[in-house]
């Protein structure tokens, strides 16, 4: 048996797989934890867990101790909350993106969400339904897998732009192409990048923000993973470096923020949409039909917020308050405690290339990519979906960067939250196994495995 217990029993994990009807060709992330979950109870084994993007740092307490006197002193459970979000948060989150990303926005441009992926899903929906014949939103791909899932929900139609193939102007020039078709409405990306961890510079955001205005599109920028480029160093509050943002460039956007990553309190279920001012009072008549206003701001609230949650929870809105209050006076470094994913990620791409995997996303307009949240990583001579599946019986999960509508078919995305020091070295041992198992001839670049 090889170090670290490797490869597992193939039939047995086989079975399970058949257990769950799942499309082993199209595994969701969903699915795939879904299925790492069976394995692990049925074959009693613990896998090196990445296919899940979610955080796993300790919280500061302050936000479940702000939430919890707002049930005991203000008796929140027993009321709806505002739509539009409690005054004190909606000014703190306005304080926010000036200390973080020094934008003035009036805290009622400030709207608490559902999680950032209410205020992506109602955002989408204004962009394709503000002008008739815009059906359509572009997006700069690799993204979130569920961000374009809300896309065909919607009923909207989605265009793509690879990335990492586009940078600078050349990025530019590709999105100047899409808009001036005329068919989009909306623009949709993540900064840092999820998965490829690609993160836009400023002058990259100036084109594309001036693009937006020209073209009258709606940039939607999810922001998740703020200030998480560990390149720069933007714990100061208030101070530069800021982290780079479109909103710096445009009027047309909805930036969105998590509480999830930044601050560890993914469970809140809590982001705020920030709609830029211009934006907020818009007029756009053919929003009339779908949400009963033709007021951008009004249809965000009423049309989308009120229509899908009736709001956020009061208690999870008075934690965010409190987390938010804590990092703008500069007593909260979230981003100091962020840092161990970079940290971790460092770790883990150093194990994966010594054993023969190769970096799919590996350089950022010239530069090494960042350690951070994600990386992505490929092996000679596998599909995406063809290595996911092998790196299953050597208990290793993640998801394809197929499923992220990244035009690199043989890569898998890898979620490093998970993953700390203490499984360092059973990584480094299931890979060794791996790559033993799965030799690579110089002369060819084909893979041989030595497994029936």
């Amino acid at each position: 048996m090889h170090p670290g217990d490797v490869p597992f029993d193939r039939a047995r994990i086989q079975a399970v797989l058949d257990a769950t009807g799942f499309d082993p060709a199209n595994l969701s992330i969903r699915e795939t934890n879904r299925l790492v979950w069976l394995i692990e109870e049925q074959l009693g084994v613990r896998y090196i867990r990445m296919e899940f993007g979610i955080p796993n740092l300790p919280y500061d307490p302050i936000g479940p101790q702000v939430a919890r006197e707002a049930e005991e002193h203000r008796a929140v459970s027993n009321r709806y909350p505002p739509f539009d979000g409690i005054p004190e948060l909606k000014a703190e989150a306005a304080g926010f993106m000036r200390s973080f990303l020094d934008i003035e926005v009036p805290a009622e441009c400030c709207i608490p969400t559902v999680g950032a992926m209410q205020g992506g899903f109602i955002a989408q929906a204004i962009a394709g339904n503000r002008l008739p014949g815009r059906e359509t939103i572009l997006f700069l791909n690799p993204s979130f897998p569920v961000s374009m899932r809300q896309t065909r929900f919607l009923g909207l139609e989605s265009d793509s732009i690879e990335l990492a193939d586009h940078r600078g102007d050349r990025l530019i020039a590709a999105v100047e192409e899409k808009l001036a078709s005329g068919r989009i409405g909306g623009m949709l990306y993540s900064n840092p990048n999820n998965p490829a961890w690609i993160t836009l510079k400023e002058e990259e955001l100036r084109g594309l923000g001036e693009l937006c205005t020209r073209y009258d599109v709606l940039a939607i920028e999810d922001l998740a993973y703020l200030c998480m480029d560990f390149r720069q160093d933007y714990s100061v509050p208030g101070h530069p470096p800021y982290q780079p943002t479109i909103a710096s460039h445009t009027d047309h956007y909805f930036l969105l923020v998590s509480s999830s990553k930044i601050f560890s309190f993914a469970g809140a279920r809590i982001g705020i949409a920030v709609i830029s001012p211009a934006l907020l009072e818009m007029k756009a008549p053919a929003l009339q039909a779908k949400f009963g206003t033709e007021n951008v701001g009004h249809a965000f609230v009423h049309g989308g917020v009120y229509c899908t949650t009736s709001g956020v929870p009061q208690s999870s809105q008075w934690g965010l308050f409190g987390l938010m209050r804590k990092a703008n006076a500069g007593e909260l470094d979230f981003v100091a405690t962020t840092r161990e994913y970079g940290r971790r990620a460092a770790a883990l791409k150093e194990i994966f290339t010594r054993h023969g995997f190769t970096l799919v996303y590996d350089n950022d307009l010239g530069e090494p990519l960042a350690d951070g949240f994600y990386f992505t990583f490929a092996y000679p001579g596998f599909s995406g979906q063809e290595l996911l599946m092998e790196m299953l019986y050597y208990g290793v999960s993640a998801i394809t960067l197929e499923s992220t509508g990244s035009l690199r078919k043989e890569g898998l995305r890898a979620c490093v939250s998970f993953v700390d020091a203490s499984q360092f070295d059973l990584a480094d041992q299931r890979l060794a196994a791996f790559q033993a198992d799965h030799a690579v001839p110089a002369s060819t670049g084909e893979t041989v495995s030595r497994k029936a």
